[in-house]
């Protein structure tokens, strides 16, 4: 087929967009660790100021400026109340040193903190009580040193958290911080995940039976999609054929009430194709496009009908690269997870590669110290080792019939390879 004939993968993306938000739903879940991966379904703002008051930066000395002479000449004050962390708001006697740890609030009237470490004591002690004086020695006299403004972090009414941004441990920590309890959160999708081919075999002790191979793209779709924030519900591996698969489909579907059915395998040109011929039955709603892309052109989207709700339907090549590049290039943006980093690097060959110059084909690779990025494994869509080993994508666009050292592609950046 030529290129002509086939769409644009950004085209087929919408669509699968667009098919998956009909069933995107979103949660409210406690702001504990259990968020972390969680993808935020509202912009959130803050509920306080933070800090919440002026405080001290460091264990030290609050004192007015006044009180002090130039920056670097001895001064002796009379020790004043200590102030601690978690104390109320208090005064501040002017010609006094109050003794101010790490975090304790400002009291009004004092202008700076004189760290421990610039007075004669040089640490504090659990004898010292409160009175008595103290000799400090400033290296700078400044009015706001090591003092932490009110709202110098955040302030009260300001967004935090933007829609569609990953929680990682800091941004749970700041929305903590900001006086939230929970969060609103994209609902994980339920996702059935077969396996389609009657050669296709589960994980067993020695080689598998002739004729037959194990079964790569169920385990590595379902981690896909695990990764990408789904609920992999359940998995398997179905025979070519057609009334089995829907019926395997159907059962999975109502007992776990899933949001999403993917498919991988059935979808070519062959005699066998199971997907292809399920689409004939009842209650299937299929296309079959052929995208403008290398691996992964044989594709199938649509629904299907269980009891009388359409559930919608991924259907994803068979060879196992194919297979991980429709989940990364398709179901991730189609499941809200967040986009990749992209960047443009200059690829490092020994000899030049062939590209087909009608398709957008994409090539396993490795970025190295250099800032360059090699090529892993062939072309082939079977070469799964390729891909284990890589950690980018390198996608060399229609037009280019030709892969020359130094050339600079776009590359997608990917969990993989050493790292």
């Amino acid at each position: 087929m030529s290129g002509a004939q086939r769409i644009p993968l950004a085209d087929h993306v919408a669509d699968a967009v667009a098919l998956l938000a009909a069933v995107r739903t979103t949660e409210v879940i406690a702001l504990d660790g259990r968020a972390v991966g969680r993808i935020a379904a509202r912009p959130q703002r803050a509920l306080v100021d933070v800090p919440g008051v002026d405080n001290s930066q460091m264990d030290g000395y609050a004192l007015a400026a006044a009180d002090l002479a130039a920056a670097g000449e001895p001064v002796t004050l009379p020790r004043g109340a200590v102030i601690a962390a978690g104390d109320g708001p208090s005064e501040h006697l002017r010609g006094t040193a109050r003794p101010i740890m790490t975090g304790a609030p400002l009291p009004d009237g004092a202008e700076l903190v004189i760290p421990v470490e610039e007075s004669a004591q040089g640490r504090f002690t659990s004898e010292q009580g409160e009175t008595g004086t103290v000799t400090l020695t400033p290296a700078s006299v400044e009015p706001g040193r090591f003092v932490r403004r009110r709202g110098s972090d955040t302030r009260r009414g300001d967004t935090v958290l933007r829609e569609g941004r990953l929680l990682t441990p800091a941004r749970i920590a700041h929305l903590a911080a900001c006086g939230a309890r929970d969060v609103e959160v994209e609902a994980r999708l339920r996702v059935i995940v077969l396996s389609t081919g009657s050669e296709v075999q589960a994980p067993a002790v020695g080689a598998p039976a002739p004729g037959r191979l194990f079964d790569a793209n169920g385990p590595g779709l379902a981690a896909a999609l695990t990764e990408a924030g789904a609920e992999v519900v359940h998995r398997d591996a179905v025979p070519d054929d057609a009334a089995a698969l829907l019926a395997q489909l159907r059962a999975q579907v109502r007992e776990h009430d899933a949001d999403l059915v993917l498919t991988s395998g059935g979808v070519s040109m062959g005699a066998f194709e199971v997907v292809r011929h399920a689409a004939d039955h009842d209650g299937v709603t299929l296309a079959f496009p052929t995208l403008a892309m290398q691996p992964g052109g044989p594709q199938g989207i649509g629904t299907l009908e269980v009891d009388g709700r359409r559930v919608p339907w991924l259907a994803f090549p068979g060879n196992p690269v194919s297979a991980l590049l429709s989940c990364e290039l398709i179901a991730r943006p189609a499941l809200g997870a967040p986009a990749r980093r992209r960047l443009r690097l200059p690829v490092q060959l020994e000899a030049a590669e062939p590209s087909p110059p009608a398709l957008d084909q994409y090539r396993r690779a490795r970025v190295l110290p250099s800032g360059r990025v090699r090529l892993v494994g062939g072309a082939s869509s079977h070469l799964i080792g390729g891909y284990a080993a890589a950690d980018a994508l390198v996608r060399v666009p229609a037009g280019i019939d030709t892969i020359r050292d130094g050339d600079e592609l776009e590359t997608l950046l990917i969990p993989g390879g050493d790292r």
